[in-house]
Protein backbone atom coordinates (compact mmCIF):
# COMPACT_ATOMS: atom_id res chain seq x y z
CA UNK A 1 0.00 0.00 0.00
CA UNK A 2 1.44 3.37 -0.95
CA UNK A 3 1.15 6.66 0.93
CA UNK A 4 -2.54 7.20 0.27
CA UNK A 5 -5.59 5.91 2.03
CA UNK A 6 -7.59 3.53 -0.14
CA UNK A 7 -10.84 1.62 0.10
CA UNK A 8 -12.28 -1.42 -1.63
CA UNK A 9 -16.05 -1.49 -2.23
CA UNK A 10 -17.51 -4.95 -2.94
CA UNK A 11 -21.11 -4.71 -4.12
CA UNK A 12 -22.98 -6.05 -7.15
CA UNK A 13 -25.00 -2.82 -7.33
CA UNK A 14 -23.07 -0.35 -9.50
CA UNK A 15 -25.14 2.54 -8.15
CA UNK A 16 -24.09 1.70 -4.58
CA UNK A 17 -20.48 1.44 -5.76
CA UNK A 18 -20.68 4.96 -7.17
CA UNK A 19 -22.35 6.47 -4.11
CA UNK A 20 -19.84 4.91 -1.73
CA UNK A 21 -16.91 5.81 -3.97
CA UNK A 22 -17.83 9.50 -4.12
CA UNK A 23 -18.61 9.65 -0.41
CA UNK A 24 -15.37 8.00 0.65
CA UNK A 25 -13.32 10.12 -1.74
CA UNK A 26 -14.85 13.21 -0.16
CA UNK A 27 -13.58 11.97 3.21
CA UNK A 28 -10.00 11.55 1.95
CA UNK A 29 -9.87 7.99 0.62
CA UNK A 30 -8.38 9.01 -2.71
CA UNK A 31 -8.08 5.54 -4.21
CA UNK A 32 -11.28 3.54 -4.50
CA UNK A 33 -11.25 0.02 -5.92
CA UNK A 34 -14.52 -1.70 -6.76
CA UNK A 35 -15.64 -5.29 -7.29
CA UNK A 36 -19.04 -6.65 -8.27
CA UNK A 37 -18.69 -10.09 -6.68
CA UNK A 38 -16.92 -11.70 -3.77
CA UNK A 39 -14.22 -13.52 -5.71
CA UNK A 40 -13.14 -10.36 -7.51
CA UNK A 41 -13.27 -8.56 -4.17
CA UNK A 42 -10.91 -11.05 -2.50
CA UNK A 43 -8.53 -10.84 -5.46
CA UNK A 44 -8.41 -7.03 -5.29
CA UNK A 45 -8.01 -7.06 -1.52
CA UNK A 46 -4.95 -9.32 -1.88
CA UNK A 47 -3.53 -7.27 -4.75
CA UNK A 48 -4.02 -3.75 -3.35
CA UNK A 49 -4.24 -4.23 0.45
CA UNK A 50 -6.61 -1.28 0.92
CA UNK A 51 -6.94 0.72 4.13
CA UNK A 52 -10.61 -0.25 4.42
CA UNK A 53 -13.03 -2.74 2.85
CA UNK A 54 -16.79 -2.31 2.54
CA UNK A 55 -18.79 -5.33 1.42
CA UNK A 56 -22.44 -6.12 0.78
CA UNK A 57 -23.97 -9.35 2.11
CA UNK A 58 -26.03 -10.66 -0.82
CA UNK A 59 -23.87 -11.04 -3.93
CA UNK A 60 -23.42 -13.54 -6.79
CA UNK A 61 -21.51 -16.78 -6.12
CA UNK A 62 -20.39 -16.10 -2.54
CA UNK A 63 -21.89 -13.90 0.16
CA UNK A 64 -20.31 -11.03 2.03
CA UNK A 65 -20.05 -13.31 5.06
CA UNK A 66 -17.94 -15.77 3.09
CA UNK A 67 -15.80 -12.91 1.79
CA UNK A 68 -15.28 -11.78 5.38
CA UNK A 69 -14.24 -15.26 6.49
CA UNK A 70 -11.83 -15.61 3.56
CA UNK A 71 -10.18 -12.24 4.16
CA UNK A 72 -9.70 -13.06 7.84
CA UNK A 73 -7.75 -16.21 6.90
CA UNK A 74 -5.31 -14.43 4.56
CA UNK A 75 -2.20 -13.02 6.18
CA UNK A 76 -2.02 -9.66 4.39
CA UNK A 77 -5.75 -8.91 4.59
CA UNK A 78 -6.78 -10.25 7.99
CA UNK A 79 -6.14 -6.96 9.80
CA UNK A 80 -7.90 -4.68 7.30
CA UNK A 81 -11.03 -3.08 8.86
CA UNK A 82 -14.16 -4.42 7.15
CA UNK A 83 -17.56 -2.74 7.17
CA UNK A 84 -20.56 -4.79 6.12
CA UNK A 85 -23.38 -2.91 4.40
CA UNK A 86 -26.78 -4.43 3.77
CA UNK A 87 -30.55 -4.07 4.03
CA UNK A 88 -30.43 -7.35 5.96
CA UNK A 89 -29.84 -5.88 9.40
CA UNK A 90 -31.36 -8.63 11.53
CA UNK A 91 -29.60 -9.78 14.68
CA UNK A 92 -28.36 -13.06 13.22
CA UNK A 93 -26.58 -11.49 10.25
CA UNK A 94 -24.96 -8.80 12.37
CA UNK A 95 -24.05 -11.15 15.21
CA UNK A 96 -22.32 -13.79 13.15
CA UNK A 97 -20.50 -11.10 11.15
CA UNK A 98 -19.37 -9.55 14.44
CA UNK A 99 -18.07 -12.88 15.65
CA UNK A 100 -16.11 -13.30 12.39
CA UNK A 101 -14.33 -9.98 12.92
CA UNK A 102 -16.35 -7.23 11.26
CA UNK A 103 -15.43 -3.66 12.24
CA UNK A 104 -18.82 -2.07 11.55
CA UNK A 105 -22.26 -2.58 10.05
CA UNK A 106 -24.27 -0.07 8.01
CA UNK A 107 -27.93 -0.66 7.14
CA UNK A 108 -29.31 0.28 3.73
CA UNK A 109 -30.47 2.93 3.03
CA UNK A 110 -27.68 4.96 4.59
CA UNK A 111 -26.55 8.57 4.80
CA UNK A 112 -23.19 10.32 4.50
CA UNK A 113 -23.34 11.01 8.23
CA UNK A 114 -23.72 7.30 9.02
CA UNK A 115 -20.69 6.42 6.92
CA UNK A 116 -18.60 9.12 8.57
CA UNK A 117 -19.65 7.98 12.05
CA UNK A 118 -18.43 4.46 11.27
CA UNK A 119 -15.15 5.79 9.90
CA UNK A 120 -14.56 7.79 13.07
CA UNK A 121 -15.28 4.74 15.23
CA UNK A 122 -12.80 2.65 13.23
CA UNK A 123 -9.99 5.14 12.63
CA UNK A 124 -10.56 7.68 15.40
CA UNK A 125 -11.43 11.38 15.01
CA UNK A 126 -7.81 12.60 14.90
CA UNK A 127 -6.84 10.18 12.17
CA UNK A 128 -9.98 10.94 10.17
CA UNK A 129 -9.05 14.62 10.29
CA UNK A 130 -5.65 13.70 8.81
CA UNK A 131 -7.22 11.48 6.16
CA UNK A 132 -9.71 14.20 5.20
CA UNK A 133 -6.84 16.66 4.82
CA UNK A 134 -4.81 14.28 2.66
CA UNK A 135 -2.16 13.70 5.33
CA UNK A 136 -0.85 10.14 5.42
CA UNK A 137 0.10 8.79 8.83
CA UNK A 138 0.64 5.07 9.31
CA UNK A 139 1.98 5.38 12.85
CA UNK A 140 -1.38 5.64 14.56
CA UNK A 141 -3.32 2.40 14.86
CA UNK A 142 -6.94 2.21 13.81
CA UNK A 143 -9.60 2.22 16.49
CA UNK A 144 -12.19 -0.46 16.01
CA UNK A 145 -15.74 -0.68 17.27
CA UNK A 146 -15.27 -4.45 17.40
CA UNK A 147 -15.19 -5.48 21.05
CA UNK A 148 -12.56 -8.24 21.18
CA UNK A 149 -13.28 -9.15 24.80
CA UNK A 150 -16.99 -9.74 24.26
CA UNK A 151 -16.51 -10.65 20.59
CA UNK A 152 -19.48 -8.56 19.47
CA UNK A 153 -20.18 -5.07 18.20
CA UNK A 154 -21.02 -2.90 21.23
CA UNK A 155 -24.27 -1.55 19.76
CA UNK A 156 -25.61 -5.10 19.34
CA UNK A 157 -25.61 -6.82 22.75
CA UNK A 158 -26.78 -10.38 22.24
CA UNK A 159 -25.42 -13.90 22.57
CA UNK A 160 -23.91 -14.69 19.17
CA UNK A 161 -23.14 -18.27 20.19
CA UNK A 162 -26.83 -19.07 20.71
CA UNK A 163 -28.39 -17.40 17.69
CA UNK A 164 -31.19 -19.29 15.99
CA UNK A 165 -29.56 -20.47 12.76
CA UNK A 166 -32.96 -20.90 11.14
CA UNK A 167 -33.32 -17.10 10.84
CA UNK A 168 -29.93 -16.68 9.24
CA UNK A 169 -28.92 -16.90 5.60
CA UNK A 170 -29.17 -20.49 4.39
CA UNK A 171 -26.06 -20.30 2.25
CA UNK A 172 -23.95 -19.15 5.21
CA UNK A 173 -24.66 -22.27 7.23
CA UNK A 174 -24.37 -24.47 4.16
CA UNK A 175 -21.04 -26.08 3.36
CA UNK A 176 -18.73 -23.72 1.48
CA UNK A 177 -18.70 -24.35 -2.24
CA UNK A 178 -15.64 -26.02 -3.75
CA UNK A 179 -14.20 -22.77 -5.06
CA UNK A 180 -14.24 -21.25 -1.57
CA UNK A 181 -12.68 -24.42 -0.11
CA UNK A 182 -9.93 -24.29 -2.73
CA UNK A 183 -9.17 -20.69 -1.82
CA UNK A 184 -8.90 -21.46 1.89
CA UNK A 185 -6.68 -24.44 1.18
CA UNK A 186 -4.38 -22.50 -1.14
CA UNK A 187 -3.95 -19.58 1.24
CA UNK A 188 -3.52 -21.91 4.17
CA UNK A 189 -0.91 -24.12 2.54
CA UNK A 190 1.38 -21.39 1.27
CA UNK A 191 0.83 -17.70 2.00
CA UNK A 192 3.72 -16.85 -0.31
CA UNK A 193 2.09 -18.24 -3.44
CA UNK A 194 2.35 -15.83 -6.33
CA UNK A 195 -0.45 -13.35 -6.91
CA UNK A 196 -0.90 -14.70 -10.41
CA UNK A 197 -1.69 -18.20 -9.16
CA UNK A 198 -4.16 -16.78 -6.65
CA UNK A 199 -5.87 -14.65 -9.28
CA UNK A 200 -6.01 -17.65 -11.61
CA UNK A 201 -7.82 -19.69 -8.98
CA UNK A 202 -10.22 -16.84 -8.26
CA UNK A 203 -11.18 -16.49 -11.91
CA UNK A 204 -11.75 -20.19 -12.67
Amino acid sequence: MDNEYSVLVIDDDVWIQRILSKTLQSYGFKKVYTASDGFAGVAKAVEYTPSLIITDILMPEITGHQVLRLLKTIKNTKNIPIIMISAMSDAANIGIAAKAGISGFISKPFSRATIYEKLVIIFGKDKMDLISNGVYDDTSSSKSEFNEKENILPEFKFDVDNLDSTIFLEDYNATDNQKTKDLKKQYGEDEKKSLESIKKLLTK
